[in-house]
């Protein structure tokens, strides 16, 4: 006999691991302005390496569309490519703010979504590169995106023409970070990187070492450990980064963390 109940193959099935991964705009990698986009994605993982997961994007601007989803590898601070194709389109595609469906997996790919530094990316006609982003192997409790800028300096530093962002996120008491200058005076060099503390119209003193000691500094994953009171102090308190290089050594670039 043949059953025509649609229960029964995941009935048969066994539950090998549950996923629920908050998305986030703040996570994502640009970062994106001006969005209020959260959401949730639910991914059981079975016996026969079958996924099945629903995708829920919450606050969609009416003037934009979701397109596709994915696992992608990369730790909370940098991306990297896909590894798993959630929803394309075609096979599985959004209805409206939500998407849901079955896949199966390889071997591989079902040991990078139980691996580490992986996590889910939203992508939407506005924001193709990513609109929200969620890691599955850790949670990230707080997400700072500074955008660094030698105007914002104290003095600010004129007839330069670099920019920068630094992506910061805290997963409990670890900070992970990476700093990015774009266009940096091939005459000049990263010096030192600080979290100063201070209001945009102040210069503070240092909070936290950043460790940017030269230019091989830039565009690599960093990580501190904090004590409880600095994690406090981050969440908090007014900070600004500060990136310094050879021939600005008071700072080249600076943005509030708040």
């Amino acid at each position: 006999m043949v059953s025509c109940n649609s229960n029964d193959d995941t009935e048969s099935k066994m539950l090998v691991e549950s996923f629920t991964v908050s998305l986030d705009n703040a996570n994502s990698i640009p970062m994106v302005m001006g969005r209020a986009e959260t959401g949730t994605i639910e991914m059981n993982l079975y016996d026969d390496n079958s996924l099945m997961f629903t995708l829920t994007v919450n606050n969609l601007s009416t003037t934009d569309a979701l397109v596709a989803a994915h696992v992608h590898t990369g730790d909370v601070v940098s991306t990297g490519g896909v590894a798993i194709t959630l929803v394309d389109g075609t096979n599985i595609a959004f209805s409206g703010n939500k998407a849901s469906g079955t896949l199966q997996l390889t071997a591989e790919q079902t040991a990078t979504l139980k691996g580490s530094d992986v996590y889910v990316n939203v992508h939407s006609t506005q924001s193709p590169a990513g609109l929200l982003r969620g890691q599955i192997d850790v949670t990230v409790d707080n997400a700072y995106n500074v955008m660094l800028s030698p105007a914002n300096e104290i003095p600010a530093v004129t007839g330069r023409n670099e920019t920068g962002t630094a992506y910061v996120r805290l997963v409990g008491t670890k900070m992970f970070y990476k700093v990015v200058v774009n266009n940096l005076d091939p005459t000049d060099a990263i010096a030192a990187g600080h979290i100063h503390s201070g209001a945009s119209t102040v210069n503070g003193g240092v909070l936290l070492n950043l460790e940017m000691t030269n230019n091989a500094q830039l565009n690599i994953t960093k990580s501190l450990t904090l004590s409880a009171e600095n994690v406090t102090k981050v969440n908090t308190d007014a900070l600004y980064v500060n990136i310094h290089s050879t021939k600005v050594a008071s700072g080249l670039l600076r943005g509030q963390i708040r």
